[in-house]
């Protein structure tokens, strides 16, 4: 029998890290200046990250005058993508990598931000979708089950397919619907404390009725 338990995700409740990197005030007002897409996670190949760069290289050089947020560490396996992130000549203008981001720091980073991006392509749970929710943060993400799973009807979703073009196609699509609000809500995403998390798994196993 599959058993289901949801994280929680209530981060006010636990301790949450505080403080700004340098020059915080200036990169949120470029994120607050123009449409710009978040991703979070630690940058290894099963997130997608290069995919997606691949897909903004595209967009930049069709007249898309958008950002691309990057907040996570360096990961494994990608000593050629790092090195790419670092020498993009759009570095810090249209595209920008944080690390060592403070939740403190990363709260400000949902609010100036215009839609999460999540391409990663496996994934036990996603918690970045969780917290898109609870910033009202619009959502694009890959069509795989768990994301499925956890975001529903309160994501839009591109193809679970190699390359960018996928990525490239529902940037598009987000940004009309975005021009008449048409694009899926993330509001109604439903989400747990990790109180209710417990709850919620203590049943699964039949340590309370």
């Amino acid at each position: 029998m599959l058993l289901i338990s949801h994280l929680g995700a209530d981060i006010s409740s636990s301790k949450p890290s505080s403080g700004f990197l340098d020059k915080h005030e200036v990169i949120l007002a470029k994120l607050a200046s123009k449409v710009s897409f978040l991703m979070i996670g630690t940058i290894e190949p099963r997130k997608g990250y290069s995919e997606t760069l691949a897909a903004f290289e595209q967009l930049w050089s069709d007249g898309y005058d958008i950002n691309l947020v990057i907040v996570g560490k360096e990961g494994w396996l990608v000593d050629d993508f790092v090195l790419a992130l670092k020498e993009h000549s759009e570095l810090d203008k249209r595209l920008f990598w944080l690390t060592g981001v403070s939740d403190e720091y990363l709260e400000s980073i949902y609010d100036k931000s215009s839609c999460l991006l999540f391409s990663s392509k496996a994934e036990g749970f996603g918690l970045p979708l969780i917290e898109a929710a609870q910033h009202n943060l619009p959502i694009i993400t890959r069509d795989i089950p768990i994301f499925r799973e956890v975001a529903g009807q309160s994501a839009y979703y591109f193809r679970n397919e190699e390359g960018s073009a996928p990525i490239i196609g529902a940037i598009k699509d987000w940004l009309d619907m975005r021009q008449n609000d048409s694009y899926p809500k993330s509001t109604c995403l439903s989400w747990l404390t990790w109180k209710e998390s417990t709850a919620q798994l203590l049943k699964c196993i039949g340590v309370i009725a």
